[in-house]
């Protein structure tokens, strides 16, 4: 692995809303319809592969209106999109476990982006 790997995704949905059914859970179409928008931008950056079983600080760069048009800020847990990232990247990053993160930072950008700019480095 290089030193850091960086990627952009786009805003998951929140942990609140990413599974729907009372009796059998599965994904909400809004987790369906995100991870597919994922896969998209994903795959128009470079691939990347994390060897050996170093710990892992993730960081999370959230960009997004952190206020209403009438200036009240809104109300956005940035910790409730973290699952739905690292459940992502899990998947699509070679050697990434979300059980290897040791430190974890979040951030919230005042920004129109509605994208999360996401860096992993290992920890030695």
């Amino acid at each position: 692995m290089s030193d850091t790997i960086h990627l952009t995704l786009p805003i998951p949905v929140s942990v609140n809303s990413a599974y729907a059914g009372k009796s059998h859970r599965h994904k909400s179409k809004k987790y369906i319809d995100w991870e597919k928008e994922a896969l998209v931008k994903i795959s128009e950056q470079p691939t990347y592969t994390i060897e050996g079983d170093e710990w892992l600080m993730a960081k999370y760069d959230y960009h997004m209106p952190l206020h209403y048009k009438n200036g009240k800020k809104k109300i956005q847990d940035v910790a409730n999109y973290e699952k739905a990232l690292s459940d992502f990247l899990a998947h699509k990053i070679i050697g990434f476990k979300d059980h290897k993160i040791k430190e974890i930072i979040l951030k919230k950008v005042e920004s129109n982006r509605n994208e999360v700019d996401i860096s992993i480095t290992e920890i030695k």
